[in-house]
């Protein structure tokens, strides 16, 4: 009798949390912009103060199939109304810098060998993630001279072996020799040997490739020191920042979930936003993807056993932000009740009056068992405090990776 009156308990309180608010409901009427699955993605309800920030960052769940789509889309469309300056990347700098290159139209290297050890691990391995720079390669191709971007890497070194062939192409031959080829070795090399080159050198280095290994030297010399991938992107931002002067930039970034939310002091988002230095506090906005009744496809040894495919190197799996067992989202029934399924919505939070500047819901998540990580709301904050605007997904499909 008692089990019987947890669950009834439980399933009462879960049942209160998938109501949809009237309140919320209203306001998301006149603030949301619905595009079918099938259509072109192009955000209209973007109004003229969205365009005056300098900082922007798209937050996506990676493995699900759109979020390369709405990363592309999103890029585009500010380009072509604002014209970004840089394209931050979730790669180390070797990866940013090959990536460029190849961006540009070089094919000294394939994608393949560029992406080969990304951090985002389904972005090795996924059409649709390598579909989407083939796609930028094509875009930036078009481009006029003053519309063209650069892209830079920012996260922790994850391809030593690029890096050192990045080293190789930036010094001088008489130096290629002694460059170690392991990562304990490349370290040490560059706390004790790589100061010296360049000092010696430096009239002979562009003034752009000085810049690079001076970068290259902080990333290996503090790659130890600083475990925390948010801290290290946000560091690698900042150095970028002051180097390039970019006072006046328009700035994209294009990351996983987490790392855009504003409202915690240890993500790249967070850190941006209380640097009081750098002048993005008040112009940077943070848009995050949510989904339900979508799928992605996960490694399986990172799911317990029954969840996963039998035999299956990987798994494909339901991923729904209303599933009340894993991951439920209170306050997602009012996203639900302005959209359609097997659409792209783009649901602003925080115009004048919006209930979401007093309140958690539409963030605050409730779960039963955990699998995917879930971020506490922070007392005291509002659901605007971790991003403005919303890109919910509906009816996402992912397919199998190709691994050859």
């Amino acid at each position: 009798m008692k089990t019987y009156s947890i669950f009834s308990i439980i399933a009462g309180l879960f049942l209160l949390c998938s109501c949809s608010s009237s309140k919320y409901v209203n306001y998301l009427k006149e603030q949301t912009e619905v595009i079918k699955m099938t259509d072109s993605l192009q955000f209209n309800s973007l109004d003229e103060d969205f365009y005056k920030n300098q900082l922007f960052l798209v937050g996506e769940v990676h493995e699900v199939e759109t979020s390369p789509r709405i990363d592309y889309a999103l890029f585009t469309q500010l380009n072509e109304k604002i014209n970004i300056d840089i394209y931050i990347a979730e790669m180390d700098i070797a990866q940013g810098y090959y990536l460029q290159k190849y961006i540009e139209g070089s094919d000294e290297l394939e994608l393949k060998e560029i992406l080969k050890e990304w951090a985002v691990y389904i972005g090795r391995i996924s059409e649709q993630h390598r579909n989407k720079w083939k796609n930028f390669r094509a875009y930036y191709s078009g481009l006029s001279e003053d519309s063209k971007f650069k892209l830079i890497g920012v996260d922790k070194i994850a391809d030593f072996d690029l890096l050192r062939r990045l080293l190789i192409e930036k010094l001088p031959s008489q130096y290629h020799a002694e460059i170690p080829s392991g990562v304990e070795e490349l370290m040490s090399w560059s706390a004790n040997k790589l100061s010296e080159i360049m000092k010696s050198e430096q009239s002979d280095l562009a003034a752009d490739d000085v810049i690079l290994l001076e970068n290259i030297q902080f990333n290996l010399s503090n790659f130890k020191e600083i475990r925390s991938r948010d801290k290290f992107m946000y560091e690698n931002f900042k150095r970028n920042y002051t180097q390039n002067q970019w006072n006046n930039e328009k700035i994209y970034a294009g990351m996983g979930f987490s790392h855009t939310l504003q409202a915690y002091h240890y993500t790249l988002a967070g850190r941006i936003k209380k640097d009081t230095i750098m002048p993005y506090s008040d112009k940077m906005v943070s848009m995050n993807t949510l989904y339900v009744d979508s799928r992605l496809t996960v490694d399986s040894k990172a799911l317990p056993k029954f969840m996963q495919d039998k035999g299956q190197e990987f798994t494909r799996f339901k991923y729904s932000q209303d599933n009340r067992l894993f991951m439920y989202i209170q306050g997602i029934a009012d996203y639900k009740k302005v959209t359609e399924r097997n659409s792209i919505s783009l649901l602003k939070l925080d115009a004048v009056n919006s209930p979401y500047l007093t309140s958690a819901r539409g963030t605050k998540v409730k779960k039963l068992i955990t699998i995917w990580d879930a971020y506490d709301i922070i007392e005291g904050t509002s659901t605007t405090d971790y991003a403005q605007y919303i890109f919910f997904v509906r009816n996402a499909d992912w397919i199998i990776p190709d691994k050859k």
